[in-house]
């Protein structure tokens, strides 16, 4: 069978200031049929520039992506007509409604006017969106311009679909509903490539997971594959910053916004919680997560989930 997405020793470089700089240095990697493939990054590590080659919207300068065996450089044609797409930097028309782009958008794809008219609505009730669903989006907020993109993507019947950081500015009851409707998407054998800054949504919507670092990739499998990878498999946050010297005989040591963090083993869990030395009163205690792993590949954290 052939696979939704292959990207084979795939290379762009950009310029800047007279100077030549690598966006993606060398992805080699494949998407699984019927899956939810998250792109994990830091803002500038070829993400978005992915998205775009794979999207046709940008020629690299060496290697290939396939989709559906179809080469996104020599077939762009044929591509477009089996994708849909997020982009992150989109905008709806100001003085068109959230109803009309959906609508327009299936005309612009060859649907007839009932069909337009129908698929619509149908996007409208799938996201929750019949309350401001006929108000110009010039009186949107971000968030609401933003479902908008997202209505017009899934409101097509495509066999992959591109969502470039589909969620951000949305609250969190409206990105769950977006999860909702991706979910659904899958359900019916599509595919979705999706990248984020969100790690709660990666990790509860992905099948497989890549994280990317200054254009290259840093490490690619399941959720449990990533966490796995590392050392330790049990995180102590510590607010307390006297406790740093007091834990490193239990493992590893760290400091970020969290407070003290250390990560450790299972087996090493009830020696510490009988430690006198340590204040139990501050500490918070969980499986490493996904912020973990990224942590460990790139060397900072994203965007994490407060709600």
């Amino acid at each position: 069978m052939t696979v939704p997405l292959e990207s084979i020793a795939l290379k762009m470089t950009y310029k800047s200031k007279g100077k030549v700089n690598p966006a993606i240095k060398d992805f080699s990697f494949s998407v699984k049929n019927n899956s939810i493939f998250s792109i994990l990054g830091r803002n500038g590590s070829g993400k978005t520039t992915f998205v775009k080659i794979s999207t046709t919207q940008l020629r690299p300068d060496s290697g290939s992506i396939k989709i559906f065996g179809r080469d996104v450089v020599e077939e762009d044609q044929e591509v477009r007509k089996i994708i849909s797409l997020v982009p992150q930097e989109s905008r709806p028309f100001p003085f068109l409604t959230p109803w009309e782009h959906v609508y327009y958008f299936q005309k612009m794809h060859g649907n007839t006017r009932e069909g337009s008219k129908e698929r619509a609505q149908f996007v409208m009730d799938l996201l929750d969106m019949e309350s401001f669903c006929d108000t110009e989006c010039v009186n949107l907020s971000g968030g609401q311009k933003q479902l908008t993109m997202v209505a017009m993507a899934f409101s097509l019947d495509s066999q992959i679909y591109f969502l470039d950081e589909p969620t951000i500015g949305l609250d969190i009851i409206t990105r769950k509903r977006v999860w909702e409707a991706i979910m659904g998407v899958k359900k019916k054998g599509k595919t979705i490539i999706l990248t984020t800054h969100y790690l709660d949504e990666a990790a509860y919507l992905s099948d497989e997971i890549c994280v990317v670092s200054r254009g290259k990739l840093a490490k690619q499998g399941t959720l449990d594959e990533l966490r796995s990878s590392l050392k330790h498999d049990t995180r102590i946050i510590i607010r307390d910053s006297d406790s740093r010297d007091k834990l490193a005989k239990y493992g590893k040591v760290t400091h970020d916004n969290r407070g003290t963090v250390l990560y450790t083993d299972h087996d090493a869990v009830e020696s510490i919680l009988s430690d006198k030395s340590i204040r139990k009163d501050k500490l918070e205690l969980g499986p490493v997560g996904l912020d973990d792993v990224f942590i460990s590949l790139v060397g900072e954290t994203i965007e994490v989930d407060e709600n």
